[in-house]
């Protein structure tokens, strides 16, 4: 039995481990994903799928979607923010009521259905449609501003533009209390999505039942409900690859497998965690090398306009996601010609994914009247109104001025 406990210790602390580290450096990394996925969907509808302008927002789809793919759903047992808060939940659930809640098999499978009508509905009416009226209902923006590791929670904002979502996020808290990945289970659509093409993966859970008891322990420890009691073998796309199963056997039944070969937990969740982190990483650096130093960046424009503008610089501030973006804005020979971040409050990965592409656009078509980058769209709206807010300064003549500045109120499309 010491065996076992060592098992356990091992494979679960290196897992913890990892949650962690990316709960606290990269815990954008769900939503990031998930708006790529958004951002090639709409490209591809509008037919205007342009990789080059559209890889600065797809690196975290390029690193983590292949592997899933391959390997399965690493991601959601290793890395995702959300992920991790649903375990700390629940274990701190089972601190508390000193038992483990448990839902029938039936009721677990129906409402597993519920995730794939929520990404459908995003699919059609969100993303196909251009329906906002459900941008202030996303969970992950409430829980961006109240749970982001070294950020002061914004109480303020979420109260005043994002009390659908704070509801939803606590409504989700709650029920993690008492059905282990609660999230994951019913309400993830990007879940759904690595549910589907995980199922192609070349690893899986081998479990000969002839040699099984009738301890059910592998089931009982799966946090995402699998009835691995009934099988020999599972590759469920369910799985999110947490080992639960394999240390738990008291009798070394259970094995993770790769292509029919013993698989070792520990690493393999170490590298496929180290590869998803890799390919995000480098990739992040090699389509936008300019990340580095966003306070110089400086886009000539070549279109020409009409008089609208006096020369000179002028300086703006917008709202961003945690607070004011400054910015300066050159104007010369009644042309936008560059424009340089003075500073800004936002989170870094926010910030450095929106404000190259929001920047050239505007310089581009002379207007701030451009689409926002989906996945940083606070930050991108922040940029947005501080050069709108310098454009004004420039006296702008009054059809201008209805032409160039962000609306007041605040729109987003995250979902």
């Amino acid at each position: 039995m010491k065996s076992v406990k060592s098992k356990i210790s091992v494979i679960r602390s290196f897992r913890i481990a990892s949650q962690i580290l990316f709960f606290i450096i990269l815990p954008a990394l769900y939503i990031s994903t998930f708006s790529g996925i958004k951002e090639i969907y709409q490209s591809i509808i509008h037919q205007n799928f342009n990789l080059t302008e559209l890889l600065p927002q797809i690196v975290e789809v390029i690193a983590i979607i292949p592997i899933t793919i391959l390997f399965g759903r690493f991601f959601c047992g290793w890395m995702c923010a959300f992920g991790t808060m649903g375990d700390f939940i629940y274990m701190l659930s089972l601190k508390l009521f000193k038992r483990k809640f448990k839902i029938g098999e039936r009721t677990d499978r129906a409402l597993k259905f519920s995730k794939y009508i929520l990404l459908l509905f995003l699919i059609v009416v969100v993303w196909g449609l251009g329906v906002n009226t459900f941008s202030s209902s996303n969970p992950w923006d409430a829980f961006g501003m109240l749970l982001t590791i070294g950020k002061t929670p914004d109480l303020s904002f979420v109260f005043s533009n994002l009390m659908p979502a704070l509801l939803i996020l606590v409504f989700i808290v709650v029920s993690s209390f008492f059905v282990e990945r609660f999230f994951c289970r019913y309400l993830c659509p990007l879940g759904a999505i690595f549910t589907i093409v995980s199922k192609l993966r070349i690893t899986s859970i081998l479990k000969p039942k002839a040699k099984c008891g009738n301890c059910r322990i592998c089931t009982n420890r799966c946090p995402m409900g699998i009835s691995l009691y009934k099988k020999d073998a599972s590759k469920s796309g369910e799985c999110i690859n947490c080992f639960e199963c394999v240390s738990a056997c008291p009798r070394k039944n259970v094995s993770a497998v790769i292509l029919e070969s013993d698989l070792k937990p520990v690493l393999a969740g170490t590298m496929a965690v180290a590869v998803m982190a890799g390919v995000y990483y480098g990739g992040s650096l090699s389509v936008n090398p300019s990340v580095k130093s966003p306070t110089t960046s400086q886009i000539v424009a070549s279109t020409p306009s009409n008089k609208l503008y006096n020369d000179g610089t002028y300086t703006g501030t917008g709202t961003g996601y945690r607070g004011a973006t400054t910015v300066s804005v050159i104007v010369k020979a009644d042309k936008i010609t560059a424009v340089n971040i003075i500073s800004y409050n936002d989170d870094k990965q926010f910030f450095n994914k929106a404000y190259p592409t929001v920047i050239n656009s505007i310089v581009s078509k002379q207007t701030t009247d451009v689409n926002t980058v989906s996945g940083a769209t606070y930050s991108s709206i922040g940029i947005k109104q501080a050069v709108a807010n310098a454009l004004g300064k420039a006296k702008l003549s009054p059809d201008v001025k209805n032409t160039s500045t962000v609306e007041s109120t605040i729109k987003y499309q995250n979902l």
